[in-house]
């Protein structure tokens, strides 16, 4: 099976959409959460992803802070709740009900994966492994996991380690985010062996999502134009 794993989106329908044009050949879709904040266009990002059967989804921190108000997350100089209360706006049942859901999800096809935020009993905290990213802190980090590879995204930050027991730890990096204007993401194919991991960028509009912000002026916006784009 080929699985196309993103994370991140943050309600940038111009990085999603460059994505989906590059995975036709996806049989499913893995979005490891946080797919609205931050970005202009939540509604819009969200349609598109509720339009694809392949996409199969867990909840992000940003997801969990529009549904239910509150400011979890590693970013204490934001304070969220204002900018998630304007990304609840913008949203209606349908949406709200889709951005719910699970933090974690297993699949078991001749590789054990397990796809997830950050953690399955946590998506929103700052990780150990940020600043260390070591085969040793990533097995002490989730050690109470299981599954032979882990893809987890939450940092924005592409990786691909090994730990010492042969598990992998994938992270796709950010679709929507502080990505320079090229979207990552991974393209994981369940029938090479132990499973194969390709990483790839899609190049989109990064200026569109910039002037959208400032069209559309949602709370912060300033300080997410210059950490995030």
């Amino acid at each position: 099976m080929k699985i196309a794993v993103l994370s991140d989106i943050h309600g940038n329908p111009w990085a999603l959409g460059s994505v989906l044009e590059e995975i036709d050949e996806a049989e499913k879709i893995m979005v490891l959460g946080d797919l609205v904040g931050i970005g202009p266009h939540p509604r819009e990002a969200l349609e598109m992803l509720m339009r694809d059967r392949r996409v199969e989804k867990v909840v992000g921190n940003h997801d969990k802070n529009t549904l239910f108000g509150t400011e979890l997350g590693p970013l204490e100089i934001m304070p969220r709740k204002p900018h998630h209360e304007w990304v609840r706006s913008k949203l209606n049942d349908r949406h709200l009900d889709y951005l719910d859901g699970s933090m974690v999800t297993r699949i078991q096809d001749g590789v054990d994966m397990v796809f997830m935020h950050r953690h399955p009993a946590d998506c929103g905290s700052r990780v150990p492994y940020f600043d260390s990213p070591s085969p040793v802190v990533l097995d002490s980090f989730y050690s109470d996991v299981p599954g032979d590879v882990l893809f987890f995204g939450h940092t924005h930050v592409p990786m691909d380690i090994t730990g010492s027991t042969g598990r992998r730890y994938v992270n796709p990096g950010a679709v929507g985010a502080q990505n320079g204007g090229k979207a990552s993401y991974v393209l994981f194919d369940t029938g090479q062996g132990p499973g194969s991991v390709k990483r790839r960028e899609a190049p989109y509009d990064v200026q569109s999502v910039v002037e959208e912000l400032e069209n559309e002026e949602p709370p912060y916006h300033r300080f997410i134009i210059s950490h995030f784009f």
